[in-house]
Order: structure tokens, then C-alpha cells, then sequence
């Protein structure tokens, strides 16, 4: 991936964070790439993914691997460039340097390794810039003074994390919105027509999601290749924060065990109105045949 010289430009403003990210975004306005991460499913098989797929493969870890490959250039000239493509198993797929037509073309070769493939595909782009003089961090994007693939693999690693935690976001407000109609049910009639069985099954629908979540999504944890290199630490912590992927992780594990909480609450009650029941069966059953008794 060959990069540009940064166009050089005068930049005397006050010495101030604001006034210095300003200052970069003058001297760098070019647009190197756009990765774009995709949730195509709720899981990869990673292992037939790595035999499989066609790419150099440049880096793995437990549930990820990371491809490059020569794609066809975005700009549609026709030429070869290095792109790269990163998978992981909890069913994103991320891209750099792929035009559509291409990253639609990948993601078809790759459906023979999703697990349960979505209906929707949800998607999370972010714009990657070179040539700046220091490290800086936009609403949706990052000026970079120096780039590789090591680089690469971070940035494209956090909006794949982006794009699961959308995805995840999306689920929750579902459940949220489950557990909702079950409530306004005890406060509409006193009491739950909802069963247990489907009052157990948002129970289970819901550790499901939090279960994979903590298994898959290692947000808390840097990667291995930070941890003695300070710019590539540097671009980490930038993500991490750019993406608020920690904040949207704890809020949504607290969501979760919010709702499983509430649906253990509701499957208690349906158990405590079922055992009734019954009790009132069996009175009614030895009351029957106490009379049984006297007429005989």
C-alpha cells in the first residue's frame, strides 16, 4: 500500500488540543482508505475459514484471522492493489482496500463458514488518512504520521468490534422490548398471560447473547502486538475511545443481566401461579372423593 507525502502548509495557531487536531486536519485532508466492517452472521468457523480461504495469511489469533490479498482498487481503475480482509468468529468481516463489488464478492465466498447467517447485514465504516504530523483521532476517523499493517490489523480489529457491539445493541432492544410486554401485562391485568415456556426462552435467548459476547468481544484486553510497541499501544487506547467500545460493553452486559434478572422474576411468578394450581387441583380432586365416600 504505497502512501502520499502530506501536503505542506503553514499551521502557526495556539498551543492547544483543539487548535492542534485543527492544525492536522490542515496539513492532512486526503483520504487514504475506508475499512468497513460487516455482521454477516452470529459466528465464523474459523478453523475451515483458515484451510479455506483464498489469501495470505498474516496474522492469527483465537477467533481471528488476518488476510491479505490482491483487490481490485476502489477507485475503479482496474488495478491490483493489497487489501486485506479480517474475520472473526463472532461473524464480522472486515475490509480494507476492497472496493463493493469486491468485499460483496469475498463475503459470498466466505458463507460456507457462517454459523446461522443474518437476514440483514449491519455494517460500520471508518476513514483511515496518512501523512499527518502526529497521531490524531476524528469523529470517524484517524490521521496517521505512520502506517503499516500492524496499523492496519488494530484499526480494523476495533471497527469490527463496533460493528458486533451495533449488532448487539440491536438484539438487546429487543429483548428490552420482550421483557417490556410482559411487564405491561402485570400492570394491564394483574397477573402474566405470557407461558413460562416463552418466558424461558427469553431467559435463555438473553444468557445466549451475554455468553457470547464475553467469549468473543476482547475489548478489555489489548492486542498481544501493543504491548511493547507505544505508537501501536497508542492507536489502541485511541480506539478504544474513538468506538467508546468499553463504555458500550458494560452498558450492555448490565442491560443483559438487567432483563435476565426481571424474566427470572416473571418465570417465579408463572411457577408460583402453576404450583397453585395444582394444590387447588388436588383439594378439589380429595374433596371429590370424600363426597364419593359419603354417597357410598
Amino acid at each position: 500500500m504505497v502512501l502520499l507525502r502530506p501536503r505542506v502548509t503553514s499551521c502557526d495557531l495556539p498551543d492547544s488540543p483543539f487548535y492542534e487536531y485543527r492544525c492536522l486536519m490542515e496539513l492532512d485532508t486526503r483520504h487514504l482508505l475506508t475499512i468497513r466492517a460487516f455482521q454477516v452472521a452470529e459466528g465464523i468457523d474459523i478453523k475451515r475459514c483458515r484451510a479455506g480461504f483464498a489469501g495470505e495469511l498474516v496474522a492469527a489469533a483465537p477467533g481471528e484471522l488476518f488476510f491479505r490479498r490482491k483487490a481490485a482498487s476502489p477507485e475503479g481503475t482496474g488495478e491490483r492493489e493489497e487489501g486485506y480482509v479480517y474475520v472473526m468468529d463472532y461473524g464480522v468481516v472486515t475490509f480494507a482496500g476492497h472496493g463493493e463489488a469486491e468485499m460483496n464478492s469475498v463475503l459470498e465466498s466466505l458463507t460456507q463458514y457462517f454459523e446461522i447467517p443474518l437476514d440483514r447485514r449491519m455494517s460500520e465504516d471508518f476513514r483511515v488518512h496518512a501523512g499527518a504530523q502526529e497521531l490524531a483521532f476524528g469523529f470517524n476517523d484517524i490521521h496517521l504520521p505512520a502506517f503499516n499493517a500492524d496499523v492496519l490489523r488494530i484499526i480494523m480489529l476495533y471497527v469490527g468490534h463496533s460493528a458486533a457491539l451495533d449488532y448487539n445493541e440491536s438484539i438487546v432492544d429487543r429483548l428490552l422490548a420482550d421483557a417490556g410486554r410482559v411487564a405491561l401485562e402485570l400492570e394491564r391485568y394483574g397477573r402474566l398471560k405470557t407461558s413460562r415456556r416463552n418466558v424461558q426462552k427469553y431467559i435463555g435467548r438473553t444468557l445466549g447473547v451475554r455468553n457470547r459476547m464475553v467469549d468473543n468481544l476482547y475489548i478489555m484486553d489489548a492486542p498481544d502486538i501493543t504491548w511493547e510497541n507505544e505508537y501501536l499501544d497508542k492507536i489502541d487506547r485511541g480506539m478504544k475511545k474513538t468506538f467508546d467500545v468499553v463504555e458500550r460493553f458494560r452498558s450492555l452486559d448490565y442491560q443483559l443481566r438487567e432483563i435476565k434478572e426481571n424474566l427470572e422474576l416473571f418465570a417465579e411468578m408463572l411457577q408460583f401461579r402453576q404450583s397453585n394450581m395444582l394444590e387447588w387441583i388436588i383439594i378439589a380432586l380429595f374433596l371429590l372423593e370424600t363426597v364419593n365416600l359419603f354417597w357410598h
